[in-house]
């Protein structure tokens, strides 16, 4: 999971952890996914990047973002439209280089949550979302904003059922909102407020007070556990939120799961660190994803395909990590939570 942020691709920055390797032996079963889905985020982000004038640096070669888009995307989405796998997995290993990132790599998800919300307050939808404030209230702390310090300034996006979704939100960066009436309001982040990210989780499991055992079933976003252990100690949800300084604000999209390159693609776009992976660079990852069958997760199976470099979050720092956006059906409401896996990832350069 992660905190959506504003997408901006940083000009002549040098990703110093592409490492170049050879290309790791490649057959048909390359890439786990339909093709056509690829070639439409190929497009979109070569709509993007053909835009912009900043520089890509690959391990001492540098590219323009224009050049990168119309050589490197523009070939990979014309062996996906072909539709020919056997041909997309030979290409990739022949006409390609390969730069490796840290490896292992640990690799979480994300997806777009749905939950009960209201455009109104009343005794049930009591928990607001708050849009961006134009003062200097757009940097206060989580603690101030939990305090009251937004109240009474009618920036209440939506209000939702219940206390932990609000917080689940502020992870997830978007979601589906199901008001009463059963139409859907989409939501997603505008910017936040500029303050150091803290792991509520991580905090409620360094305090000793996560639940054990088995998680409970990932019908809801956020933790799971955590949730449980908030269900049942509702004074302690503040508290601990409190110790998170980042606080995220949110608006009206068209449609939740979107970036800078249009919407997010259920697993094609990942999430990165833009100071070690160039945004709307073509990518190959290895990994594990989650089965699911009758609601629960029932194990693991290896996968491999073709992703790219899409989206950033709060908690996605590093080399070593990467976010996989997995949309935002039932599989991806439970696999996302049940996914924290090693893997490998490489950043593919036309020759």
């Amino acid at each position: 999971m992660r905190i959506l942020l504003v997408l901006l691709l940083i000009p002549n920055l040098a990703h110093a952890d592409l490492r170049l390797v050879a290309a790791p032996a490649m057959n048909v079963e390359c890439d786990d996914l339909e093709l056509g889905p690829l070639t439409q985020a190929l497009d979109a982000a070569r709509a993007v990047l053909q835009k912009r004038s900043e520089t890509l640096t690959f391990s001492g070669r540098s590219v323009s973002s224009s050049e990168y888009a119309s050589r490197t995307l523009k070939t990979v989405a014309d062996l996906a439209r072909a539709g020919d796998r056997g041909k997309l997995c030979g290409a990739l290993g022949a006409w390609f280089v390969w730069y490796q990132i840290a490896n292992p790599i640990l690799m979480t998800a994300y997806h777009t949550p749905s939950v009960r919300g209201s455009l109104s307050a009343d005794e049930t939808y009591r928990y607001p979302l708050y849009r961006r404030p134009k003062d200097g209230h757009a940097h206060d702390a989580s603690a101030q904003i939990l305090a009251g310090s937004l109240a009474g300034k009618n920036l209440e996006l939506v209000w939702l059922a219940d206390a932990y979704d609000a917080l689940a939100l502020q992870v997830e960066g978007a979601g589906n909102i199901t008001l009463p009436d059963g139409s859907l309001l989409a939501i997603g982040a505008d910017g936040h407020n500029g303050q150091t990210y803290q792991n509520v989780s991580k905090l409620l499991a360094a305090d000793g007070e996560m639940p054990t055992g088995k998680a409970p079933a990932a019908n809801l976003p956020g933790n799971p556990k955590a949730r449980k252990y908030f269900s049942e100690h509702p004074a302690e949800l503040n508290v601990y939120w409190a110790k998170n300084p980042h606080f995220v604000f949110f608006r009206r999209t068209a449609k939740a799961g979107s970036g800078k390159f249009g919407a997010l693609t259920p697993g094609r776009s990942i999430a990165v660190d833009p100071a070690r992976v160039p945004f709307g660079a073509v990518m190959w990852i290895s990994a594990q994803k989650p089965t699911v069958d009758a609601g629960r997760i029932t194990g693991y199976v290896p996968y491999t395909r073709l992703v790219l470099a899409q989206d950033t979050g709060a908690g996605i720092k590093g080399p070593g990590r990467i976010d996989v956006y997995y949309g935002e059906d039932d599989y991806a409401q439970l696999a996302s939570a049940a996914t924290s896996v090693q893997g490998v990832a490489y950043v593919l350069l036309l020759k």
